[in-house]
């Protein structure tokens, strides 16, 4: 019975995804604008432009863990108020 599930979300999956591949075509979209946009620029751009991202990145992701050190340091304020408050309720 499990086989047969799981056949047929298999087969689901396979025809969706196919169906997506030749609508959307993303992947020859993408290399058909590095094509257009990144090969014919100079070497010494890419390697600023590539340093610029790695930058970006970088800051970004120091950004999202500050921000998602705070939403936890608020998190477990609230855990321990409510952990404090039924205590002294019980």
């Amino acid at each position: 019975m499990w086989d047969i599930v799981k056949g047929f979300f298999e087969s689901l999956y396979g025809r969706f995804n196919g169906f997506l591949q030749t609508t959307l075509d993303i992947d020859g979209k993408v290399l058909a604008l590095y094509d257009q946009f990144i090969v014919p620029l100079p070497e010494l751009i890419k390697l600023v432009g590539m340093v610029f991202l790695g930058i970006v990145i970088v800051l970004g992701v120091i950004s999202f863990v500050k921000k998602m050190l705070k939403l936890f340091i608020v998190l477990a304020v609230i855990l321990a108020i409510v952990f404090f408050a039924t205590q002294l309720n019980g």
